[in-house]
């Protein structure tokens, strides 16, 4: 089965080719354009580069956060769009998950964080065990503040490998906390990759074995939704007076 994955949760634009749960190829975009500016022409080059069509495709996986509020709908409204022209099935999986298969095999607890503005970071900890195809999901995602999850951590006591698009910025801070606990892999593995997505979709398709319907996983309301919230709440309790 082939099939393509578009990851737009981040600042990253990053997209694979893959077939049969072997990657094929994959682009990998960070740049100051918009993934709207970027997504088309990557698919295009990444599929002459195979030398593949869009009607080899037998199925469309997609990333549909937490992550960018804007990009999270790009991806989503991209890969439906594909999937709708070509009459194929739709799989999503979870950012966080994704980023979980940087750390495949190591033997900490992986903590993939990604920017969530407001000082917070979303975040989730798994483990990968020997023999274990699939990550553990030890707590589940979250948006939570940058101290109060670095404190949580330090209780563990156990190693953390940190991933994600956070890391680079947050490295000095983590390392405060966790000091020779902390484990900081380089960046060009703990971006998202395609290569993540290629393997947590294929496994969602395994387990499902059909296409399903996506919605964006956003964990918290957006800032417009909040102003919107508030002007509503002011427009009614005026109405009321």
């Amino acid at each position: 089965m082939r099939y393509l994955t578009i990851d737009t949760t981040t600042k990253v634009t990053a997209i694979a080719l893959a077939e049969d749960g072997r990657l094929i190829g994959e682009g990998f975009l960070h740049t100051s354009k918009t993934h709207s500016e970027r997504v088309i022409p990557m698919l295009d080059q990444l599929l002459t580069a195979a030398a593949w069509s869009l009607t080899d495709l037998d199925m469309i996986g997609v990333v549909r956060g937490p992550g960018s509020f804007t990009g999270i709908r790009i991806g989503i409204a991209t890969a439906q769009g594909l999937a709708q022209v070509l009459n194929l099935p739709l799989i999503a999986v979870l950012s966080l998950d994704v980023l979980a298969w940087a750390g495949l095999g190591r033997t900490e607890d992986i903590v993939p964080i990604l920017d969530a503005r407001k000082n917070e970071w979303y975040t989730a900890r798994y483990q990968w065990t020997r023999g274990n195809e699939k990550a553990e999901c030890l707590t589940l995602p979250q948006a939570v503040t940058k101290d109060q999850w670095l404190e949580q951590l330090r209780r563990l006591e156990c190693p953390i490998c940190f991933v994600g698009d956070a890391v680079d910025k947050a490295k000095s801070q983590i390392e405060a906390v966790l000091d020779e606990r902390a484990v900081i892999l380089p960046e060009y593995i703990n971006l998202p990759r395609g290569a993540y997505a290629v393997q947590a979709v294929w496994q969602r398709w395994q387990a499902m074995g059909c296409g399903e319907q996506v919605e964006p996983y956003y964990i918290r309301v957006s800032e417009a939704e909040v102003n919107w919230a508030k002007k509503e709440e002011k427009r009614r309790s005026e109405g009321h007076e």
